[in-house]
């Protein structure tokens, strides 16, 4: 059995498109242009090498609601099964979008 290792990376980025994510309810697929990628502390960072290149993202629903292309998003996110997922509960501060 392979474990997963527990993973969390800083990541501003750019969205592209957004709509409903195909196996997780409650949840958005965001297409992003990542611009920047950091380490956060006491976790492996598996994201922050996407800088400069496009990704999909899962984030809740909630949070996704409304955001127009071109909006830059600053969100911490964990690869887990291949998928890249923002935090469901990001701590006050983390998750912030600046409109086009």
């Amino acid at each position: 059995m392979v474990q997963a290792i527990e993973n969390l990376t800083a990541l501003t980025v750019r969205l592209v498109s957004s709509g409903p994510h195909p196996r997780l309810t409650g949840w958005d697929r965001l297409v992003v242009d990542v611009l920047d990628g950091r380490p956060v502390a006491g976790y492996a960072d598996l994201l922050s090498r996407r800088v400069g290149h496009r990704l999909d993202i899962a984030v809740p629903s909630t949070l996704a609601a409304g955001l127009a292309p071109g909006t830059v998003i600053r969100l911490r996110a964990r690869l887990a099964g291949g998928e890249a997922l923002a935090e469901k509960r990001p701590p006050p501060g983390t998750f912030t979008v600046e409109p086009p």
